[in-house]
């Protein structure tokens, strides 16, 4: 329940708190880490009380046996607990640096989990790898103070067990002296058994102490974490009459209800509430942080139902003012009103779910056929579906990798317009679409017959492309010193000599164009030009895993070969020499006991011989747990992460369109958590307690032989009794941690779309979707904590039958049985029940915690490596010197099973220094060429080729570090400017800053703290990142002669893109550039333009021939409808 009640804490508060202030790794750990040391200890606090009642009950007895000498091992433990109490804050201390290390590690690794693509286009790979190995080193490194306290603390906690009983005696034996009493077998055995009994639930009381320690640290963070401040809503959002006294519902029934009012009162919409004011800033100052601003003095207004258009330079604060009438702008000061909290928002950077198409786009709201038909003909989406194997009940993986960028930006598109909303922002929505895409959606949705205008959605939008601006009823012009320039409609603006006068004459455009009303949807028959596709969702069969039914030593072998042999054969001989320094005590006080019997005072070397003995086996434990903890844990830990993090990172990109981000990111956090934290402490006590039930089962019955006959039908009952308990433990363990996936799925999407789910006012229904994961995960683990509870009843019951069978047997045959042996019997039969206890328990613990490692061996060995066989060719250090790409009737295919083939028998021969241009409609393959050049797409059959090299031949890893890539969607590395721009530290800061002056972004970048600058997500905007990751190409540029743009300008604003391409044509001057491109006009001085359709190429040639040819070509024919007057 407790577990319950924090994940669901933490993850409400993810849904209040700033988008500025929430450290998406931070919050992660919180849940898994933090939750999970919190759980362990709260398993165990019941302990504390329990084993106080049985402390004063022991040394009540003990008293009686040996009377003031009692007193011994409460000093003992009363010392020990001192030094454990004094040691408790220091492991608290070093948890925390621990805890931020693997914050780190964890949080980076996931966020490369999710930029895969982009990271292995850029040839980054290996160094991101190298950098989280790095950061694992340190979290180990990190971890060790942590450990060294926590072997002390063992260590202490094996103090009262094995220095009482010499202090109780050396005190006994001086109380004594005087009166010349006899330390008898009787009273030693008696007291020896009390003091067991005493120490044994101090040692628990020493393990509860350090664990809440832990505890404490954890409940200090999710604490500081949930009375931090929530986002400050400024906004005056009026809702009284947004439904008209519909009474408050959650979940479905309320998605339904908000569609069915909406959809009934936009039908009955008056004159008079179209001219209602539906959004209002005043005097607006908005900031990201308090000591800088980004826009000021921002004033406009607009009316219910208009359509407003947002532009402006890069860097100018667009998205900062939509994010601001959102509410997600930290600082903001003036008025901000907005007739309705029934908002969409899609921004610059589609959230996608891994979850199916039609799941995506309907997301929390209630399915409505109709409302769903209308809106995939306006984003045209329905030949997507066609295509698609699954259709819109594709699941699209983690992040959206299934779809090129277009379509995961059509499909948020999508989202906001099934939404229906009363207000509507868009963020630059068409920068990954081709024009004609554009076209038709914008003329589908934002004309004066669109869906929005009938609905009476009031809409902003921002955006570059300057030919939408004479269907706005409001144009608001952004500068660069984040003020309005000017508004107003277009006819006002173009009277004046301003900025939309400017853009308007470059590029021809009319105040009233002429609109095309053969390629605007009617309502009337959307329903009936809608595909009625019936997919059903695609099932995978995942195999039984049947490792989950029978024990698998393979993943023993895989655990002890990451640890090596000679630190196994160390471990071994510590493990059998604590197992006598556990036992021979024992048979040492028989020895002393018989001594006395027979008249000898030989105490002083009895009692001698027993502290050596005492103290070297607190010493020799001391050295055992170091070693496991510090040196094993470490090397196990280290290595398993390699594998691991080697099996992602080489990996074929396909796996992370089928595989649950989730699950991978549990790997490298739950699963490596407990490699680090339960496993070794698992492995030391099974193996410990394995060789001292040997011990003490041999003590046992040489001292009652009777006992042995027993040892068959206990050793039969023991069997079945683990058989059928690990069998059941180990499946509820490895459902404890496959149900733990999804909750993590859903908390990360969650963190990266919070904006989105807030605009949509869908924060309750993800809370409600995580209750939901929360009790599902749930049952296997409260399940397993009862199976435990069970184990250790069975096994006291067990225990009691023994104690009984040794009693009655000693008294049976008192007359023939040594009173010194019956003793040893006594005392070793309650230290064998604990032993054993913990050999079961703890055995079990390994067999469930070993399912972290099977998952990890299965991951690292089933997944497939990219890389094939004959890709071993080494080529010339300046390869590729040339850049002459030649690609032979090249075919491939993301699914060799669904017969759609993402490149269709494509040849081309590009030329030395040729600058070509890809163009075709979103998903005709543009990106998949790129793909395939960079071999993260394979062929099926056709040959590629650069500089006469086959790309078949070279190790991938090589290519994509010697072709220079800049992607669609950029990764920004931990870490400074200059670790970003130069991730291999290979250039001079003069050449630095020369690469970032070519794209005008060296003065932002100084200004903000320089090259030595921690790159933050929000230090730049969406265009400026896309400028700096060209700076990163541009330094690059003497690696090779290669250069491949995939929509590298697509959020630039049209002077930004004219310096990008006198950027390419100057430092690219030499090079061979292969660009996919969306804006024509931005291709017309290329060599050659290539326009792919269905994963054809259809034409190529001279971009500037093919539009002056006669004739309808393709691309002329691409030309005319996107740039209708543009051609100068």
């Amino acid at each position: 329940m407790l577990r319950g009640v924090l994940v669901s804490a933490i993850f409400s508060k993810v849904t209040e708190v700033s988008i500025v202030a929430v450290d998406d790794s931070a919050a992660l750990t919180l849940m898994s880490s933090d939750v999970d040391v919190i759980g362990r200890a709260m398993r165990q606090v019941h302990e504390f009380w329990a084993n106080v009642f049985q402390i004063a009950i022991a040394t009540w007895l003990l008293s009686k046996q040996i009377g003031y000498a009692a007193a011994g091992p409460i000093i003992v433990s009363v010392v020990s607990l001192g030094a454990t109490m004094f040691v408790s804050p220091f492991a608290r201390k070093y948890q925390v640096g621990w805890l931020e290390k693997t914050q780190k590690r964890v949080g980076i690794t996931s966020a490369m989990i999710g930029h895969i693509k982009s990271i292995k286009m850029s040839g980054l790979s290996k160094h991101l790898s190298d950098t989280i190995a790095t950061l694992r080193v340190q979290e180990i490194t990190a971890s060790k103070p942590f450990r060294v306290v926590g072997a002390v603390t063992s260590s202490v906690a094996q103090v009262p067990l094995l220095l009482s009983p010499v202090l109780a005696f050396a005190m006994f034996q001086g109380i004594t002296a005087v009166t010349g009493q006899v330390l008898d077998a009787t009273r030693m055995f008696a007291a020896l058994s009390l003091i067991t009994l005493l120490a044994q639930p101090l040692f628990w009381i020493f393990e509860v102490v350090l664990d809440m320690s832990a505890a404490f640290g954890a409940f200090d963070r999710i604490q500081k974490f949930l009375v931090s401040s929530t986002r400050d809503e400024y906004r005056t959002v009026e809702t009284a009459n947004m439904i008209d006294s519909t009474p408050v519902h959650t979940g479905e029934e309320a998605s339904l209800i908000e569609l069915q009012t909406l959809r009934s009162r936009t039908s009955h919409v008056s004159s008079s509430s179209l001219t209602a004011t539906a959004v209002e800033v005043e005097d607006a100052t908005f900031a990201w942080t308090s000591d800088r601003q980004v826009l000021n003095n921002i004033c406009f207004s607009l009316n219910r139902g208009q359509f407003a258009l947002l532009i402006g330079p890069v860097a100018s604060g667009k998205t900062t003012l939509l994010k601001g009438l959102l509410g997600e702008v930290p600082h903001c000061k003036g008025k901000v009103f907005l007739a309705s909290s029934g908002l969409s928002w899609c921004e610059q950077t589609p959230w996608i779910l891994n979850q199916s198409i039609r799941d995506n786009i309907t997301g929390y709201s209630h399915f409505d056929q109709d409302l769903y038909d209308q809106t995939i003909k306006a984003c045209e989406l329905e030949e997507d579906f066609r295509q698609l194997p699954q259709g819109d009940f594709t699941s699209v993986g983690s992040k959206g990798l299934a779809l090129s960028g277009g379509q995961k930006q059509r499909v948020a598109l999508a989202r906001a317009v099934y939404s229906r909303p009363r207000i509507a922002l868009f963020d630059d929505i068409f920068s990954g679409l081709d024009n004609a895409t554009s076209q038709r959606i914008f003329r589908n949705l934002f004309s004066s017959t669109g869906l929005f205008r009938r609905w009476g959605t009031t809409v902003i939008l921002a955006t570059q492309i300057v030919e939408f601006l004479a269907s706005a009823d409001l144009i608001i012009a952004l500068g660069r010193e984040g003020n309005i320039i000017e508004q107003g409609s277009l006819s006002q603006l173009l009277a004046s000599d301003g900025y939309v006068q400017s853009l308007a004459a470059k590029r021809a455009i009319a105040p009233n164009p002429e609109v095309h009303q053969d390629e605007i949807i009617s309502e009337s028959r959307a329903e009936a030009t809608a595909p009625k596709v019936e997919y059903k969702a695609k099932q995978v069969e995942i195999k039984d895993d049947k490792r989950r039914q029978l024990g698998d030593s393979t993943v023993y072998k895989y655990y002890f070969g990451s640890i090596g042999p000679i630190f196994i054969i160390t471990l071994l001989s510590l493990e059998i020499a604590w197992a006598f320094l556990q036992s021979f005590p024992t048979v040492w006080l028989k020895f002393w006991t018989d001594s006395n019997s027979q008249g000898h005072t030989q105490t002083g070397l009895y009692l001698g011989v027993f502290s050596a003995l005492q103290v070297i086996g607190v010493l020799w434990f001391a050295l055992l747990i170091w070693f496991v903890l510090v040196v094993i844990a470490a090397k196990s830990g280290v290595s398993l992460h390699h594998r691991l993090l080697s099996a992602v990172v080489s990996a074929p990109l396909s796996l992370f369109t089928t595989t649950d981000l989730g699950s991978i990111t549990t790997r490298f956090s739950q699963d490596i958590g407990i490699l680090d934290n339960n496993l070794p402490l698992a492995l030391v006590v099974t193996i410990a307690s394995f060789f001292g039930v040997l011990a003490r089962a041999g003590l046992l019955a040489a001292s009652s032989y009777y006992v042995a006959i027993s040892f068959p039908f206990l050793g039969a009952l023991y069997y079945f009794l683990q058989r059928g308990y690990l069998r059941t433990s180990r499946q509820l363990r490895l459902l404890d941690l496959e149900e733990k996936a999804p909750v993590y799925t859903q908390f990360m999407e969650t963190l990266s779309g919070i904006s989105t789910i807030r605009a949509f006012g869908w924060q309750n229904q993800a809370i409600l979707k995580n209750h939901q994961l929360v009790d599902q995960s749930q049952k296997p683990f409260y399940l397993l904590i009862m199976v435990q509870r069970w184990l250790v009843l069975v096994l006291d019951l067990t225990t009691t039958a023994l104690a009984l069978l040794i009693v009655g047997f000693s008294v049976k045959l008192r007359g023939s049985v040594s009173v010194g042996l019956t003793g040893v019997s006594l005392v070793q039969l309650i230290t064998m029940s604990e032993t054993l206890n913990m050999l079961i328990q703890f055995w079990t613990s390994i067999e469930t915690s070993i399912g972290a490692v099977a998952r990890i061996k299965q991951f690292a060995e089933e997944t497939p490596n990219e890389s094939l066989p004959g890709e071993d060719q080494e080529v010339p250090a300046n390869w590729p010197d040339e850049g002459h790409v030649v690609i032979q009737a090249l075919e491939a295919s993301y699914d060799e099973n669904d017969g759609i083939k993402a490149l269709d028998g494509v040849t081309l021969d590009l030329k030395p220094g040729d600058k070509t241009a890809i163009v075709g409609r979103t998903g005709s393959g543009k990106s998949s060429l790129l793909l395939a050049i960079l071999r993260l797409l394979d062929p099926s059959s056709g040959t590629l080729s650069i500089d006469s090299v086959l790309l078949s031949t070279i190790p991938r890893e090589t290519i994509r570090s010697r072709i220079i890539t800049v992607s669609q969607d950029q990764f920004v590395l931990p870490g400074t400017i200059r670790h970003n721009i130069d991730p291999s530290a290979s250039y001079a800061d003069n050449a630095i800053v020369e690469a970032l002056r070519a794209v005008d972004l060296w003065a932002v970048i100084d200004s903000r703290g320089g090259l030595d600058a921690t790159f933050e997500e929000d230090m730049l905007s969406h265009g400026q990142k896309q400028l700096f990751f060209l700076a990163r190409a541009v330094l690059k540029k003497d690696c090779g002669k290669v250069v491949l743009l995939d929509e590298a300008s697509s959020s630039l604003d049209k002077e930004t893109e004219q310096m990008v391409r006198t950027t390419i044509n100057t430092h690219f001057k030499s090079h061979t550039v292969i660009s996919v491109a969306h804006h024509l006009e931005t291709i017309l001085d290329f060599d050659r333009v290539v326009v792919m359709d269905k994963g054809r190429v259809v034409e190529v040639g001279p971009p500037r021939e093919l539009l002056q040819s006669a004739g309808h070509g393709k691309f002329k024919a691409l030309w005319e409808a996107n740039n209708r007057g543009a051609l100068n």
